[in-house]
């Protein structure tokens, strides 16, 4: 008699929905990108200081996040914080690397380790309301 064991794309499919964190993503960047270039109207037609920019991205980062794990664990049947999570980490990553090519910086700091700590968390949080909207 033999064992058969699951294949690495079913066990995959089961802890990661890879092509639902795809979709997740999308949507997160279809939110971030009409919220950044209003943000950035508002800074050329204001005198908004610059320095409180981060919080603006943050806030986009946060609701972003949580709207594309919600998205992409809807239909998840089980580690819907897994997915959210990943989801989360992986928005601020692409996200960080498109900043450092246009401003010519890669350089880790304290707010790139708290975006990416802020992505998973939300990203964890999303994905667990996600997978409750069933």
């Amino acid at each position: 008699m033999s064992v058969q064991t699951p294949g690495l794309k079913k066990t995959l499919d089961e802890h990661i929905n890879l092509l639902r964190v795809v979709k997740g993503l999308i949507i997160a960047f279809l939110i971030t990108l009409p919220c950044f270039l209003g943000f950035a109207l508002f800074l050329t037609y204001t005198d908004f200081p610059e320095k409180h920019t981060y919080i603006a991205v943050l806030i986009t980062t946060v609701i972003s996040v949580l709207v594309a794990s919600a998205y992409s664990t809807r239909n998840v049947k089980s580690k819907g914080w897994m997915n959210g999570c990943f989801v989360g980490i992986l928005y601020v990553a692409i996200l960080y690397i498109a900043s450092s090519i246009v401003f010519l910086s890669f350089h880790i700091d304290i707010q790139v380790i708290l975006s990416v700590i802020i992505g998973a968390i939300v990203g964890c949080l999303g994905g667990i309301f996600g997978i409750n909207l069933r």
